[in-house]
């Protein structure tokens, strides 16, 4: 391993004529309190560990150096929001662990991968280090430099890994960017994250905003009404509602009612679990009180993260094997319907939202090529009210509000392979449909009447998982993925596209939103909604931009059905 310790702006001056001969260059940052002590940047060969403490000018060379080449890092996302404060904004990224997710490694550290991919062990101990010391050590540098030389020689094992990747029959005009170019790729998909690394370090910098005041004033009502209903509770059985134990045995041994056991041996007291008696008037009760603690225990996560009337939570950008992304401190991807209107806009700004509409069931019905799926949304039905019709052989003016909402489920339910006991459960936890197995199994049997296609690939889902223990595919713009149970290999395709097409068109809508010098940020996304924060002057312009973004990723991913988004402007982040 070469490396240079550059402290003196000559040495600087010098290392940056050489950098800049490259294409691609990899990079690592040590950093002490908010601030970068060392920023590392090697080309094939060489390493320089660039001390930006006695560098105090270095910023502004940079900056402009990596704002010409690709730049590769290990969880670049911490990097980008150091380099940002100095002003050096790679515009060009690849993140070897965003590739390892990609790649289907079940460890993602870069102790792990180089153990994995390189037979090197890699000591991390100096990490915990003094960075703010005035005269580093030598091993400090050398670990520094250690770190850079690690990310370049991944980046060429994975690099191996990722031309031999299938290649996407859509998407291809995807390869024409900046992002497949500089690095070579070919995979619309991970073309496609490695721009969107950029996306969620800017998610994490710039925080949603939170009105604190509402949030205590709900954590106080919540209370005082949670205390009141366990007392009632109490009072009336003479069984703590917050004791899965008492509980178990009151609903078992008092109600009579049939429990499932855990693997454990004792009563499943779980909402699911519970979930079959809800028309019985003490497990309301129970659920509600529940319910209520929910959102206490949400309250409280937002209560504890709110900085200058902003939550910053942490994204990971591939939560999931399917590509979703997860949140946490605070997680503001399940924030329950009743307190979303609890995120409002800055003073002088507004709130853009926009959901894709019945986006799974778009995916679904083009990747399994069902016609009948497809024609009605290509003539702009209402697909739930259309296959009410279907299986209850209604006209769409004849059905009602309750057997749409039946529908629903099933169009949900059923493109996966659920039974007609889960459709049932289904209908009534998520729809408040009532429906007893037995018709449930009659609309099960009508729904794959017409839309046949879907049990003809469940059928051959089964049959490959039966023959060859698992199944392997690729969403429809090219993400790998692997399942060897039915539930993922059937849920892993949708979901994955779906996942594909959010930051795709993300990507699309700040590319417009830069080119035309606006200030919209997204700042919040969840599985098929993007949420915007603007000034309100903007907020028109930026609503369309927004739509027109979502279509067009629609219209690069898919290419059979029409993709339609919905979007809202509102002080406050609302459905309405």
């Amino acid at each position: 391993m070469k490396y240079q310790y550059i402290t003196e702006p000559a040495e600087l001056s010098k290392a940056l004529s050489r950098l800049e001969k490259s294409k691609i260059l990899f990079i690592d940052t040590e950093t002490t309190y908010d601030r970068a002590r060392l920023l590392q940047v090697g080309d094939d060969t060489e390493i320089y560990v660039i001390d930006l403490f006695e560098l105090r000018d270095a910023a502004e060379s940079i900056a402009r150096l990596f704002s010409k080449v690709g730049v590769v890092g290990h969880n670049l996302k911490f990097d980008l929001k150091y380099l940002w404060n100095l002003g050096i904004d790679p515009q060009v990224t690849f993140d070897t662990y965003i590739a390892s997710f990609f790649l289907g490694f079940e460890r993602h550290s870069l102790r792990h991968l180089a153990e994995v991919l390189l037979g090197k062990t890699v000591d991390k101990s100096l990490q915990i280090s003094d960075w703010s010391r005035d005269i580093l050590t030598a091993d400090q540098v050398r670990y520094a430099a250690t770190d850079v030389f690690i990310v370049r020689e991944l980046y060429k094992k994975m690099m191996e890994r990722i031309e031999a990747l299938p290649e996407a029959d859509r998407g291809l005009e995807l390869l024409k960017t900046r992002t497949a170019r500089v690095f070579g790729m070919k995979n619309p998909a991970l073309i496609v994250e490695m721009a969107f690394v950029r996306e969620v370090a800017q998610l994490e910098k710039w925080g949603i905003p939170v009105d604190l005041q509402e949030v205590e004033k709900l954590l106080k009502e919540n209370d005082r009404k949670i205390q009141k209903k366990i007392m009632d509770f109490y009072i009336k059985y003479r069984v703590d509602p917050m004791s899965t134990k008492q509980i178990g045995n009151f609903l078992t041994q008092k109600l009579n009612l049939s429990l499932p056991e855990t693997h454990k041996g004792n009563i499943a007291t779980d909402d699911r679990a519970l979930a079959t008696y809800s028309d019985v008037r003490e497990v309301r009760e129970i659920l509600e009180i529940r319910r209520l603690k929910k959102s206490i225990d949400k309250l409280r996560e937002l209560e504890n993260h709110v900085k200058n009337g902003r939550v910053y939570p942490e994204f990971k950008q591939i939560g999931a094997v399917t590509g979703r992304m997860a949140s946490s401190n605070p997680n503001v991807q399940n924030i329950p319907r009743e307190m979303i209107a609890l995120f409002r806009a800055e003073e002088g700004n507004l709130f853009v939202i926009a959901d894709f509409s019945q986006i799974e069931l778009r995916i679904a019905a083009e990747y399994v090529g069902d016609e009948n799926m497809i024609r009605a949304f290509k003539e702009g039905k209402d697909l739930h009210r259309y296959t009410a019709s279907l299986v209850l052989e209604k006209t769409e003016d004849e059905v009602t509000s309750g057997e749409r909402q039946i529908a629903k489920a099933m169009n949900f339910g059923l493109i996966y392979g659920i039974s007609a006991r889960s459709l049932a459960q289904y209908a009534q936890t998520q729809y408040g449909a009532d429906l007893d197995p037995g018709s449930a199994e009659t609309l099960r049997k009508k729904f794959f009447q017409y839309f046949s296609t879907f049990q003809d690939w469940h059928e051959k889902v089964k049959k490959q998982l039966r023959d060859e223990d698992r199944v392997e595919g690729t969403t429809l713009l090219g993400r790998p993925y692997s399942a060897t149970t039915f539930t993922d290999a059937v849920n892993y395709p949708i979901q994955g596209t779906g996942a594909d097409l959010l930051k795709l068109a993300v990507l699309l809508f700040n590319v417009e939103v830069k080119k035309k010098g606006l200030r919209a940020r997204v700042v919040n996304l969840v599985h098929d909604e993007i949420l915007v924060e603007c000034p309100q002057e903007q907020a028109q312009e930026v609503a369309g931009l927004l739509e027109s973004a979502m279509k067009k990723a629609g219209s690069i991913v898919l290419k059979k059905v029409p993709v339609e988004a919905e979007v809202n402007i509102d002080r406050s982040w609302s459905k309405e």
